[in-house]
């Protein structure tokens, strides 16, 4: 989340200094770019990956800085949640065996890092989002206790006035509320850079955006939040919601989020992009200054720009301009960052070869094609791609195409072409692109495979235990590498997965409470409880009022006694209602019944009922 040594805006004063700084690195941009300062080069790639700690159950683990104090490797840093790891891979020239090379790299790191989580009896993992995280892991004790991170949360959260909330619709439902920006740690990407020279970022950019539809339906990784099946690839809708500063006041203006695509295709030049982030985004944390760019541009040095970066970190596009500085000498790169972390690093290097080799295959008479092309096909595409995955169609210059079909008809021989132009490796142009075109060819995506034995895992299992078994099962794929079309399906090729009974590291209400619960409003008749009652063979219903908090608890002898009676719920349901939260231990829960000598136990979140267990979620209790 991009430069840690910052501190906060607290006066105006303050804030009109940093916006000075802003404007200064800006104008040196600008002048750079008009003195061709900047390298005339488009031949370096580079990536960072980002990945989750996990205990052998697949739960999270919050072990993140106890690796980081031990792997004495500056390749690795931290990231916004104690469970996440981010590593930055080496650049590399973009020719001959380059993605092996960062394959091999990155292989390494991993094995570094996983040889020291295996001694806290942990694992590393890579998925775009972690499907065991639960509620209790967005809280604050799960935040790494750098500043930075806690001053972005607050400043955007008083920026937007109120809780962060989240609202998915897919095959399941989601929404939620959250004091910080935490819904952000759920998110794990492998972020891809291709250097670019000045004079064809327009283009270029323009064409990273088009692309991105069909490269992100090829490679979703991310279909489960919470134990809820909801888009092929989360992440665009959950990470622009965990940080969108929008409130109710202004969704009625065409007022951008912090995390978007874009608005309009660039006309002229890469400082198009961060003008756009100056006048659209209020400017959060400040530095600690340092020298005067355009001073430096004249005495001939080359200027950081930390000011302009420091505020483009706090923007999210998935195509974003950076600028860097490598050996004396600045350079600009477009940043993919909507392709998700995993599901092994073959399919990621994969994904990254296919992207590369779009952006330097593109047809000549494609190069201006923004110029009679309308910006809202583009993002129309990316969105279609982030709902249904390789199950999506895209609107291709005129035509509409399968996005399946796109990618082995059109897009493959393209990134083919691309990559043999810049004189990468004919073995090493095979051995990736053929596992995007198995991978289309199958159909299988990783959030497929995901959706597909989740589904099956749930016939059996509590949505808490099938999320760990898919974790740990995927855990012992990705340590092979293997491309996620040869996964195996977990029930029918690997049924010694799975456990007998109950798994002993289910600790929790939220791993097996039912979280589709029914429950009556308290201003009905009698007579509707006893029949929801009878058709669903419940013995009790809980009662919500009009917000869905938890006000009472009806059993079905009071709704029988009085259905013939013109009574209300509220008139005869008992209001001391022993309830739990998702957090609650599964051993307190169970002695909660005995104790109490009940059947079930509501589970509440901030007083909204969010799930039950039951006396059948423990085999070794039955109500007297």
């Amino acid at each position: 989340m991009g430069d840690f040594n910052v501190k906060r805006i607290t006066t105006d004063s303050d804030r009109v200094a940093f916006y000075q700084d802003v404007f200064r690195d800006l104008k040196a941009f600008e002048s750079m770019l008009e003195q061709g300062i900047i390298e005339d080069r488009s031949d370096t790639i580079g990536a960072e990956q980002e990945m989750c700690i996990v205990e052998r159950s697949g739960l999270p683990s919050p072990t993140a800085l106890d690796i980081l104090s031990r792997i004495n490797d500056e390749r690795y840093t931290n990231e916004l949640a104690l469970y996440n790891l981010e590593i930055n891979l080496s650049p590399q020239p973009l020719k001959d065996t380059c993605f092996s090379d960062t394959e091999a790299e990155l292989m390494t790191c991993l094995s570094k890092g996983r040889q020291l989580a295996a001694e806290n009896d942990d694992e590393l993992f890579l998925s775009g989002m972690l499907p065991t995280l639960g509620f209790r892991h967005l809280m604050f004790e799960y935040m790494t206790p750098e500043e930075r991170y806690r001053m972005l949360s607050e400043e955007l959260l008083k920026l937007r006035g109120k809780h962060f909330e989240i609202m998915l619709e897919g095959i399941d439902d989601f929404q939620a509320t959250l004091d910080s920006v935490l819904f952000e740690a759920c998110n794990t990407s492998f972020q891809t850079h291709l250097q670019i020279s000045p004079k064809e970022f327009v283009n270029k950019h323009n064409w990273a955006q088009m692309i991105s539809g069909p490269v992100l339906g090829i490679a979703v990784n991310s279909p489960l939040l919470f134990g809820k099946e909801l888009w092929a690839e989360n992440r665009i809708a959950l990470f622009k919601q965990s940080v969108d500063t929008r409130g109710e006041k202004n969704h009625s203006l065409e007022t951008l989020p912090r995390v978007y695509f874009g608005k309009q295709w660039i006309q002229d030049s890469a400082a198009e992009l961060w003008r756009e982030n100056v006048v659209r985004f209020p400017v959060l944390l400040r530095g600690y200054g340092g020298d005067d760019p355009l001073e430096s541009l004249n005495q001939g040095k080359v200027p950081k720009l930390k000011s302009l970066g420091l505020h483009n970190g706090t923007t999210y596009t998935w195509n974003r301009l950076c600028y860097g500085v490598a050996n004396n000498s600045p350079h600009i790169r477009i940043e993919c960052r909507y392709l998700p972390s995993g599901p092994s690093v073959i399919d990621e290097i994969a994904n990254f070869a296919f992207w590369v080799g779009l952006m330097k295959g593109q047809p000549e008479e494609l190069e201006t094609f923004w110029k009679n092309t309308d910006f809202r096909v583009a993002k129309s595409n990316f969105l279609h791609s982030a709902k249904m995955g390789l199950q999506s169609v895209m609107h291709w210059f005129g035509k509409n195409y399968p996005t399946r079909k796109l990618i082995l008809e059109e897009l493959l021989p393209m990134s083919k072409t691309g990559l043999e132009m810049v004189g990468v490796g004919d073995e090493e142009i095979n051995k990736y692109l053929s596992i995007i075109e198995q991978r289309a060819l199958s159909e299988k995506t990783g959030a497929q495979w995901q959706k597909n034995n989740y589904r099956k895992l749930k016939d059996k299992y509590k949505p808490g235990v099938a999320t760990r078994l898919l974790v740990q099962f995927s855990v012992d794929q990705q340590k092979e590498n293997r491309p996620v079309h040869e996964w195996e399906d977990m029930l029918v090729e690997a049924p010694h997965t799975l456990p007998e009974g109950l798994d002993p590291d289910i600790k929790f209400v939220e791993d097996i409470m039912n979280r589709d619960v029914i429950s009556v409003r308290q201003n009905v008749g009698a007579l509707v409880a006893s029949r929801m009652m009878e058709w669903k063979q419940f013995n009790h219903i809980p009662v919500e009022d009009a917000n869905g908090r938890l006000v009472g608890i009806l059993t079905k002898r009071k709704a029988d006694e009085y259905q013939e009676k013109p009574v209300l719920v509220k008139d005869i349901m008992t209001f001391n209602v022993i309830a739990i939260k998702p957090q609650t231990a599964l051993q307190e829960a169970k002695e909660l019944m005995i104790r109490n000598t009940i059947g079930s136990l509501p589970v509440v979140e901030n007083g909204i009922l969010v799930g039950i267990v039951t006396a059948k979620d423990f085999p070794d209790y039955r109500p007297a």
